[in-house]
């Protein structure tokens, strides 16, 4: 069969399993397997597929068909411009988290330091602690997180990209491992999605995501309240904190960052104009 005819079956069977973005994943399938971007799989149209590759469309698809996420079907996602290997070890990087990066490099002062300290928490596949490893080489990153399973895919992620050797690996409860006033930047994308929602998630996150990395408790924010708390004592003076939160969680997360002692305070928008992004300065 050509590229073409299998695109077209592709689409017709994941409409039929319920796949809202059906077109989509079946141009992903096709663009992962021929090494193009997705868009570009209709350029191979006459392309004959070979027994084999058509075999692992078939696999990948009954994955598709039972609910697994695209990305975990693939085995890799990409973040910042960059790929990273993503399995249901760890949550999958979503685009809103590259403005953590961009909120986390914003802070210049913490930069110029000579080695400043800097964790990830929740690391997960390391996205977050490997963008910010490779754009500041002269910093300590650190990527904690209480899921071994997740550590060792950060692990792997890093020795991908090149940077394992220059970074620290802990499994730990948020910010337990660091003394008080040791920390020159915080950053980290914790669990915020109230236990009620839950139940509403799409199954591809709900029955395949971890849900530890997701569930924030009653309200979404147990882990926040907590890490906002130790990031207080942790943190050297002038140390800044960047979180990624829930889309109407701005307010709240900002008023606790204040309660703790916070200055600078602020709260940005996604790219649909929630609230994503919540830092301030100790």
């Amino acid at each position: 069969m050509d590229a073409g005819g299998e695109l077209k079956r592709l689409i017709v069977t994941l409409k039929a399993a319920g796949r809202e973005e059906a077109t989509a994943e079946a141009e992903s399938l096709l663009a992962h397997l021929f090494g193009c971007r997705r868009l570009e799989v209709y350029l191979h149209g006459e392309r004959k597929l070979t027994p084999a590759q058509l075999a692992q469309l078939k696999t990948q698809t009954q994955r598709l068909e039972a609910g697994e996420p695209l990305h975990y079907v693939l085995g890799e996602v990409e973040f910042c411009g960059r790929v990273f290997v993503c399995d249901a070890r760890a949550l999958i990087p979503r685009p809103e988290t590259e403005l953590l990066v961009e909120a986390a490099l914003d802070f210049s002062k913490v930069w110029k330091k000579q080695h400043p300290k800097v964790p990830d928490l929740g690391t997960g596949t390391g996205c977050l602690a490997i963008t910010l490893a490779l754009a500041r080489p002269h910093a300590r990153i650190f990527a904690v997180d209480i899921s071994p399973d997740a550590l060792a895919l950060a692990r792997q992620n890093a020795a991908r990209h090149g940077v394992a050797h220059k970074m620290a690996f802990m499994q730990a409860d948020l910010l337990a491992p660091f003394a008080d006033g040791e920390l020159d930047l915080i950053v980290s994308n914790p669990p915020y999605v109230p236990t009620a929602e839950w139940a509403t998630l799409d199954r591809t996150i709900r029955d395949c995501e971890p849900r530890g990395a997701l569930d924030g408790g009653t309200d979404g924010l147990d882990v926040i309240r907590r890490l906002v708390a130790q990031a207080a004592a942790k943190l050297a003076p002038g140390g800044a904190l960047a979180l990624e939160i829930g889309e109407d969680q701005g307010r709240r997360v900002a008023a606790l960052l204040k309660a703790a002692g916070f200055v600078n305070v602020v709260v940005k928008k996604d790219f649909a104009g929630w609230d994503r992004i919540v830092t301030g300065v100790r």
